[in-house]
């Protein structure tokens, strides 16, 4: 009887105490996660990872790429902007939009004289390098040990939505993340069957703001 009910104190003490929290990145993670994604992934391609306390477009609606994260293409320097460390809330979200720029400062290098010209000839085919940057984002973040499903959270913070894709540069928000998540169930799967981002709001957002997107993409991936 005294076992059991040291049994019973000690699962409720267990029970009592609150699961921490994930920690916030601050501006001293971001050298070490974007170095980190690099080495994970053999990019023999130099870029470095700064930060700033200056806030760049505060305004979703001028932006359809991760607003916060910028790309200096002559310098290739990954500039982390202020409000990112109130928009992220783990290292995976940070990862996601480091490993989106290096997809994107990784293209920087192709192409005649060292990539000179690889940023006019981004800006003649956008919407498909687009598509192809996340896609390398979600593998870059899993070969460095990050959460993939943490790019569609941290998308559905800073992507704004446009009305219709025709008229602008780069793809629907909407579509990006349901590209991204397509990406995860063919060949990350095991992210999706124990999900840790199940719970979050803005995981939960991305799912009810794509329900018809998801059947049609259902039926495509039972085919």
């Amino acid at each position: 009887m005294k076992k059991i009910l040291v049994l019973f104190t000690a699962l409720m003490c267990f029970i009592s105490i609150p699961m921490a929290e994930a920690k916030k990145p601050t501006a001293e993670d971001v050298p070490a996660i974007g170095f980190k994604i690099l080495e994970s992934n053999n990019i023999q391609k130099r870029m470095v990872f700064k930060s700033t306390a200056q806030i760049r477009n505060p305004r979703a609606e001028l932006d359809y790429k991760p607003k916060n994260t910028g790309l200096d293409f002559t310098g290739r320097i990954i500039w982390v902007y202020g409000d990112v460390f109130s928009l992220v809330d783990d290292d995976n979200e940070l990862a996601g939009l480091l490993s989106y720029a290096v997809a994107v400062g990784e293209n920087s290098y192709k192409g005649l004289f060292r990539g000179f010209f690889s940023n006019f000839t981004y800006s003649l085919n956008t919407k498909p390098k687009e598509n192809q940057f996340d896609i390398k984002a979600v593998d870059y973040m899993v070969k460095a040990g990050y959460n993939p499903i943490a790019l569609i959270t941290v998308y559905n913070k800073t992507l704004a939505q446009t009305r219709y894709e025709w008229c602008h540069y780069y793809p629907l928000a909407t579509k990006r993340m349901i590209n991204v998540y397509e990406h995860i169930a063919v060949n990350y799967p095991q992210y999706l069957a124990n999900n840790i981002y199940t719970g979050n709001i803005y995981y939960k957002n991305f799912l009810h703001n794509t329900t018809k997107e998801m059947k049609k993409l259902e039926k495509k991936l039972n085919k």
